[in-house]
């Protein structure tokens, strides 16, 4: 059961994975390269997620875990009945290397395949977005309520990678067309980030082609409870278990941005 006390646990937990990150320095043999271009994990990644999964099932003994530097999530057909962590330890990892500071910690806890709880913790600017299923979301324990708002009244986020590269020049191609339309674009080098400051209004949407479950698990509750909305690019609920195309954002935002997509003979890349 997620009483206060073990939510409160939780969100030390992340608070602390999140502070490790600014006592952090990866360099030289720390860092790692991953299969594809540009894709880096560093040992800051690894003790991060050592130090959540130890924390996490401290306090739920019973409860599954999913990091991204799992080995073997590729096979993953659903998830365990029960509680299952989604984690990434350090989103942004490129970032944090470079000492870019925007990177972040993402934790999301589903309970049957269904999204209950969610923390995403920038340390840099020491905000805590959290989620609790119909109890709503909250920044530094302040609730938060979207405004409804049109493209034209906010940034849109997005986001690419390098080892995810098959459909960049076609989300280029409708990235113009959104320039053209919103009040600005912007790509901070954090999915989970910008996700979760559609919640707060910073951004008003967010669009990838390709996005693996730990970077949007959490940030899902927290949108969806501060009343915006998440899905792929053709509808789709996202999937918590496989990679998702992802649009997110105002109600009114997102259906102009999948009618851009559209026009440009875009569906969903997953």
């Amino acid at each position: 059961m997620l009483t206060q006390e073990r939510l409160s646990q939780m969100e030390q937990a992340v608070r602390m994975a999140g502070q490790n990150m600014l006592r952090a320095h990866p360099e030289g043999e720390a860092v790692h390269v991953k299969p594809g271009r540009g894709n880096f994990v560093t040992d800051f990644d690894l003790e991060n997620q050592r130090m959540l999964e130890k924390a996490f099932r401290e306090i739920l003994p019973d409860s599954a875990f999913l990091g991204e530097e799992d080995t073997g999530h590729g096979h993953l057909t659903r998830l365990s009945d029960g509680y299952t962590w989604i984690v990434d330890p350090i989103d942004g990892t490129t970032n944090f290397m470079f000492d870019y500071r925007c990177s972040c910690v993402s934790a999301g806890l589903a309970l049957d395949g269904e999204m209950v709880a969610a923390f995403v913790y920038n340390p840099y600017v020491e905000r805590m977005y959290t989620g609790r299923l119909h109890e709503g979301a909250y920044m530094n324990g302040q609730r938060l309520q979207m405004e409804d708002r049109e493209i034209e009244e906010g940034i849109v986020a997005f986001g690419c990678a390098g080892y995810n590269e098959e459909h960049t020049d076609l989300l280029f191609q409708a990235l113009q067309d959104i320039f053209h339309r919103a009040a600005a674009i912007r790509s901070c080098g954090s999915a989970a980030w910008d996700l979760s400051r559609i919640a707060s209004g910073s951004n008003l949407a967010y669009v990838e082609m390709v996005l693996q479950p730990w970077d949007y698990a959490a940030a899902s509750l927290i949108i969806r409870e501060a009343g915006g909305e998440i899905f792929t690019m053709d509808g789709q609920e996202v999937s918590l278990v496989r990679p998702s195309s992802v649009i997110a954002g105002t109600h009114r935002a997102c259906r102009a941005i999948r009618e851009i997509l559209r026009g440009r003979g875009l569906t969903s890349a997953c």
